[in-house]
């Protein structure tokens, strides 16, 4: 075979591989077979590139080394930093985090990904730490602390385009207002439905309205909208203000009526979803 037509097909192996249009093992074959050197085939893991790592310049793993080595110091001697100190390292961390993400995601959407989560766990945590350390750990400044968070996931979803942190950011509102409900009402089983369906209603049409001028958001949307749909029960079985009987007995009815509206309007949602 020629050689150009070779090398043309192995490139387009490859780019099977990378959008998932064949199994790995299938793609690998393919490529022992048409590949006459594989020793310089240009493979990726987690979306870094063999050849990128082998032709890289010692000056980016120098630099690569002492961000670790900063990383890892102030990790060690975080609790004796005095309390700006600790504030502005957080703050520095979870910026550079999300500054990467946005910086890498247009042409690594893995990385960008794996920096947005790194910066939005360091959120989370670093702040949860700080009110335990300084004993501002009490119930309503760690849920008003959570909900800070809830929506920099979401703008941070919006803004990048990524629905996981889009919905991971309405899921930590939904666990903000199930404590303020907890706190603030005693409810039963009817209460709950009354507390719960109207978001799953609202979530649900604004997704209808939002998925011709964003799949994405209108998806995103949807999926809350049918967390919501459950919310009721996992509230009861949490909070104990209903019978198991209950609770199961609400639980196969909405299962009932969720089989029965996903199957009677497959034909919309699917093509709202994908």
């Amino acid at each position: 075979m020629d050689p150009n037509k070779r090398m043309l097909i192995v490139r387009e192996i490859e780019q099977w591989r990378e959008g998932k249009l064949l199994p790995e093992h299938y793609c690998d074959f393919l490529l022992n077979l048409y590949d006459e050197r594989p020793e310089r085939r240009d493979t990726k893991r987690m979306g870094i590139s063999k050849q990128a790592v082998k032709n890289s310049n010692w000056k980016i793993w120098l630099l690569g080394t002492m961000l670790t080595a900063l990383v890892a110091y102030v990790l060690l001697y975080f609790n004796s930093f005095p309390f700006p100190m600790q504030m502005a390292a957080a703050v520095a961390f979870v910026a550079g985090s999300f500054s990467a993400a946005i910086a890498v995601s247009p042409r690594n959407r893995t990385a960008g990904y794996a920096f947005a989560g790194i910066g939005s766990i360091a959120l989370l945590g670093a702040g949860v730490y700080l009110l335990w350390a300084y004993d501002l750990d009490e119930a309503p400044l760690l849920i008003a602390y959570v909900a800070l968070c809830s929506f920099v996931w979401i703008l941070v979803g919006l803004g990048m385009r990524m629905g996981v942190f889009h919905y991971c950011g309405w899921i930590g509102l939904l666990l903000v207002y199930a404590w303020v409900l907890d706190e603030r009402t005693e409810i039963g089983w009817l209460g709950a439905q009354l507390g719960w369906l109207p978001l799953c209603a609202l979530f649900g049409w604004l997704g209808w309205l939002l998925h011709r001028a964003n799949k994405t958001t209108g998806a995103v949307l949807l999926l809350v909208a049918f967390t919501l749909w459950w919310m009721p029960e996992l509230y009861l079985l949490y909070t104990g203000r209903a019978e198991l009987a209950v609770v199961q007995l609400l639980l196969l009815a909405k299962l009932a009526i969720a089989g029965i509206v996903l199957f009677g309007w497959r034909k919309k949602w699917t093509e709202w979803v994908f």
